[in-house]
């Protein structure tokens, strides 16, 4: 009798796995086939990134057909008389299933801080146009970046107006930071939309960027595309299976660590960018510390909770005194400024921000750690560092102010938080289409309901 029951117990949770792995396949394993495409001999999505001292080195990157597997960078200090510098690369074929393409990488060192640099890349006799970028200045302690979400855009997509915008608005940012899926899947077509969405200022100012899931090839374990880190030069000074994904540099007075959450497959690799970050963050001189990773510890998103990253990070960053928290994944705004910290709760803990910048949209979650939230709406975010203060502003796709915050840190290490922010407005809160045609009327009433609650608490 025990042995049957025993057996319909099993058949049971044999079923709900099967039917779990029936309805989440493609969302974990299935990767679409990549459609077919093909590069020409001309160098294109030229990129800058720095894999050194953001003072006095920049990296180029970009790509070519794979015939061209000789490449060169011709650049020039146009600060003071000088002649143009050659050098020469090899590239580097990647096959995939759609095609083949050759990366080129040249990393520029011993450059003059204060400088502004000219340069173009060349495959045997085609050329780039000629592009310009800066070299900020050894003693400018006061600097500014943009800071955007996931992009995870359709092919000739909109994402290029928000780009535009943010751009616009922030001339003369020293790089522009990502949080991780950029692109929508691991096809050459994507990754085409989004240097097309980038344009020419993707030359001239500098990438960060931290992987997202998107990524990533779907599977048992996952695997990184390898255009990622063609396209990307990064510091290699991560833990060794995360090379180039988990990193930090120091610019000016702050320390930038980029934490590959989707790299987190087991927990080896859990615990070795812990242990990693442990150090990091110990070794850190920096007035300033903000962390940038793709999946946040605090989530927007309705069914969402990554408890564990919480559990791997939140008290080494309690600890060690972040300033900010910025993440992605959720496709929605969310800032929790409020949060205690765990190592002494009369202290403030670090600012946590979660945006997006793609046209997919989530359904939110009204929690109360959450100090404001945005839903069907992208949002592009500007930052600007200044010895005493780090102020943050999140604007709307069309150049709305929505939110933002300035950070102050006295010499003891006191911080002080100043929230600029407008009312919490139901258009930014309402329901996604999705939302209402998925859930019953008495669901729905519920979510305007939990709405006005948190909008009652929240409102400035």
């Amino acid at each position: 009798m025990k042995s049957t029951k025993k057996l319909q117990i099993w058949g049971v949770v044999a079923i709900l796995i099967l039917l779990t792995l029936w309805l989440k396949w493609d969302n974990w394993f299935y990767n679409p086939i990549e459609p077919t495409y093909q590069t020409n001999g001309n160098p294109s999505r030229i990129l800058i990134t720095c894999s050194g001292d953001f003072l006095t080195s920049r990296d180029i990157t970009w790509q070519s057909d794979p015939e061209s597997l000789k490449g060169s960078i011709q650049y020039l200090d146009l600060s003071k008389p000088s002649d143009t510098t050659i050098m020469y690369v090899d590239g580097l074929t990647i096959k995939t299933s759609g095609g083949a393409a050759a990366y080129f990488k040249i990393k520029l060192k011993n450059l003059t801080p204060g400088s502004t640099y000219k340069y173009r890349v060349s495959n045997k006799s085609n050329h780039s146009e000629w592009a310009e970028f800066k070299i900020a200045p050894l003693t400018d302690h006061s600097y500014s970046f943009i800071y955007l979400g996931d992009v995870q855009d359709s092919i000739n997509g909109q994402s290029s107006t928000l780009f535009q915008k943010a751009f616009d608005s922030q001339k003369e940012a020293a790089f522009i930071m990502f949080v991780g899926d950029m692109i929508e899947r691991p096809h050459d077509a994507y990754w085409g939309e989004w240097f097309r969405a980038g344009g020419d200022r993707f030359r001239t100012t500098p990438v960060i960027a931290t992987p997202g899931n998107h990524e990533y090839y779907k599977g048992i374990v996952q695997k990184l595309d390898e255009r990622w880190t063609s396209h990307f030069s990064f510091p290699t000074n991560g833990p060794e299976n995360f090379l180039g994904r988990a990193y930090y540099w120091d610019y000016q007075n702050t320390r930038f660590i980029s934490i590959d959450t989707n790299g987190i497959q087991s927990i080896s690799s859990a615990l070795e960018q812990r242990s990693w970050l442990k150090k990091v963050l110990e070794t850190n001189h920096q007035k300033w510390t903000i962390v940038f990773m793709h999946h946040p510890l605090y989530s927007t998103s309705r069914g969402r909770d990554y408890f564990y990253l919480r559990t791997l990070f939140k008290s080494l960053f309690d600890k060690y005194s972040v300033d900010l928290v910025l993440a992605g994944h959720d496709h929605a705004y969310g800032r929790a400024s409020s949060i205690p910290n765990s190592e002494n709760t009369g202290k403030q803990g670090p600012i946590y921000i979660v945006a997006h910048a793609s046209p997919k949209v989530y359904d939110i979650d009204f929690s109360n750690k959450m100090d404001k939230l945005a839903s069907n709406t992208a949002t592009y975010q500007l930052l600007n560092v200044s010895k005493d203060s780090i102020k943050l502003s999140a604007f709307t796709a069309k150049g709305v102010y929505f939110d933002g915050f300035k950070l102050q840190k006295d010499s003891t290490g006191a911080k002080k938080v100043t929230i600029y922010t407008t009312k919490s407005d139901p258009q930014y809160l309402s329901p996604t289409k999705s939302y209402l045609q998925k859930s019953s009327k008495k669901e729905i009433e519920k979510y305007h309901q939990e709405m006005q609650q948190w909008i009652s608490k929240k409102n400035p």
